[in-house]
C-alpha cells in the first residue's frame, strides 16, 4: 500500500478534487455512462456528486473511528475505487509501495528516500492527474457488476481433511504474509500427516477487488498459502465474495482470482465462476455463501444481503441428509460492535434452515475481530475470523467484559507507535468425523485458542 494513498487527509483532498473536476469536458462521455448505472434520472455529474460522499472517520475498514489513524481503507464503493485507482498510476508512475518485509537498514533508507523524492507532483492539487484518476474510476463504472453465476461449485473432502479459513485478508500487508506463512505452515503439515488439506478466503481484497490488486495481494509469488505443486497434489482452494471485492464490480473476483488454477474447483464444467460452494465429507456438509453479490453498481455492502437460489440450495443441502452443516459467509449474523451491519436478509432468507436446528456452526468475516458468540439462532458455533489482514486498533482492555451476545474475543495486540493493534490470524479446523477440532493462530504463529465443534 502506498502511503498517500492510505493517508485520510490526503484521500479527503482527493475526492473533494474529484468531485470539483467531475464536470471537466474530457470527462463528459465518461461520467454519462458511469451515471447509467446508476439508478434515477437527473444530470450525470450530480448523480456521481451524489454517490461520492466526503471522507469521514465511520466510513473507515481500519483504526476503528479515530480520525488521525491510519491506514485508512474506505468501505464506501466510489471511494475504495478511487483509492484502487490511484495505487495502481501510482505503481505505474514508479512510486514505491510497502517496504520490503524483511528489511535491513539500508533497505530501508533508500524505500524512505524514494517515497520522499517521488511525486507529489501526482497529487489533488494537480488538474491534469486527477482528471487522469478521475477517467479510470469512471470507465470501471460503467462496466457494471459481473453477472452472478446461480449455480454453485460442489466437491467430496476426507472427513479427516484439514480446513484453514481466513477471512479479509487480501491487503498484502506484511503482517497478513506473516498470517499466510503459518496458513502455508499448516498446509504443508496436513500433507505430511497424510492428511488432504483445504483452504478458504472469506473474502474481500482490498481496495476494491481490481485485477491488479488481486495479483497483488493474493496471486504474487509466495501470497496465497497454496503453491502450484501442493495444487496439482490435491490441495483445494476457495474464496467467497466480500464487499470490498464488489467495489469494482467483481471482476478481479470471478476473472482473475477464480481463474487461478488453484481455484480451479471453484469453476462449473462449463469453465466459469461460482461465488457459492458446497464442500463435504461423510460427517458434514460446508455450505459457503455470497453474500456480497448486488446489483447495485454502489452498494456499500456493509449488510448482507443472498442472491437467488443460494437459499434453496441451503435448504435443499440440509434436507437431504443428517449430516451436521457449517454455514461460511463474508458478512455476519451477530455483532457485538458493529450491529448497525446487521440486516435482516440472511436471517429472513436462511430461516427454513435456522429453524430447523440444523446448522452446527457459522463461520464469517467482514468485521476485522475474532470472536465466538454465545449459542444464538439455534447455531451452537457462531464465530467471526475476520482478522486475516486489515490493521485494526484494539481499543478493549484485556480483562474488559464482553457484551452480549460476545462469548469471546482475541485481544492480543501489537505496539507500534504507542498505539496497540489488534492482531492478525485464521483458523485451522481439522476434522475428525462428525467432530472438529478448531485452532486459532495468529500473526506470531502462536495458538491462542483452541475448541471443539461437536
Amino acid at each position: 500500500m502506498i502511503r498517500q494513498v492510505v493517508d485520510r487527509d490526503e484521500m479527503g483532498r482527493y475526492v473533494e478534487a474529484l468531485r470539483d473536476q467531475l464536470d471537466a469536458p474530457r470527462l463528459a462521455d465518461k461520467a454519462a455512462q458511469a451515471a447509467d448505472t446508476l439508478e434515477g434520472a437527473g444530470n450525470p455529474v450530480e448523480k456521481l456528486r451524489a454517490a461520492l460522499p466526503p471522507v469521514t472517520p465511520g466510513l473507515a475498514s481500519s483504526g476503528a473511528d479515530a480520525a488521525d489513524v491510519a491506514p485508512f481503507i474506505s468501505r464506501d464503493p466510489m471511494q475504495s475505487l478511487l483509492q484502487s485507482t490511484l495505487e495502481d498510476k501510482l505503481r505505474e508512475r514508479g512510486v514505491p509501495g510497502e517496504a520490503p518485509k524483511h528489511r535491513g537498514f539500508w533497505a530501508w533508507l533508500v524505500h524512505l528516500i524514494e517515497s520522499i523524492l517521488h511525486p507529489v507532483r501526482f497529487g489533488p492539487d494537480d488538474p491534469d492527474w486527477v482528471i487522469d484518476v478521475a477517467a479510470a474510476v469512471l470507465e470501471r463504472m460503467a462496466k457494471g457488476n459481473h453477472p452472478f453465476n446461480p449455480l454453485p461449485a460442489e466437491y467430496e473432502i476426507a472427513d479427516n481433511a484439514r480446513v484453514v479459513i481466513v477471512g479479509d485478508w487480501g491487503t498484502g500487508l506484511p503482517r497478513a504474509q506473516e498470517v499466510s506463512k503459518f496458513m502455508a505452515e499448516e498446509v504443508s503439515a496436513a500433507l505430511a500427516e497424510g492428511r488432504e488439506a483445504h483452504v478458504i478466503h472469506l473474502g474481500d481484497i482490498y481496495y476494491s477487488g481490481l485485477k491488479g490488486e488481486v495479483r497483488r495481494h493474493v496471486l504474487a509469488p509466495g501470497m496465497w498459502p497454496v503453491s502450484d505443486e501442493q495444487a496439482t497434489a490435491g490441495v483445494t482452494s476457495w474464496s467467497l465474495n466480500g464487499n470490498h471485492d464488489m467495489y469494482s464490480g467483481g471482476f478481479g473476483y470471478f476473472e482473475t482470482l477464480l481463474a487461478d488454477e488453484r481455484f480451479a474447483k471453484q469453476r462449473l464444467p462449463d469453465g466459469n465462476a461460482t461465488s457459492f460452494f458446497r464442500l463435504r465429507s461423510s460427517s458434514w456438509d460446508f455450505v459457503a455463501l455470497d453474500t456480497s453479490w448486488d446489483t447495485d453498481v454502489l452498494s456499500p455492502g456493509f449488510v448482507g444481503v443472498l442472491q437467488d437460489p443460494q437459499a434453496e440450495f441451503a435448504k435443499r443441502v440440509a434436507d437431504e441428509s443428517t449430516r451436521k452443516l457449517m454455514l461460511l459467509s463474508h458478512h455476519q449474523l451477530l455483532s457485538v460492535y458493529d450491529k448497525e451491519d446487521l440486516g435482516p436478509t440472511l436471517e429472513e432468507k436462511l430461516a427454513p434452515v435456522l429453524d430447523g436446528g440444523r446448522v452446527t456452526a457459522w463461520l464469517w468475516g467482514h468485521e476485522h475481530r475474532c470472536m465466538g458468540f454465545q449459542e444464538a439462532k439455534q447455531i451452537k458455533f457462531p464465530r467471526c475470523i475476520g482478522h486475516g489482514g486489515v490493521p485494526v486498533l484494539m481499543e478493549h482492555e484485556p480483562n474488559e467484559i464482553i457484551p452480549a451476545p460476545g462469548a469471546w474475543e482475541e485481544r492480543e495486540f501489537s505496539e507500534y507507535r504507542g498505539e496497540y493493534w489488534g492482531r492478525m490470524g485464521f483458523a485451522v479446523l481439522d476434522m475428525a468425523g462428525p467432530q472438529i477440532t478448531v485452532r486459532y493462530r495468529n500473526e506470531l504463529g502462536s495458538t491462542s485458542r483452541e475448541e471443539t465443534i461437536k
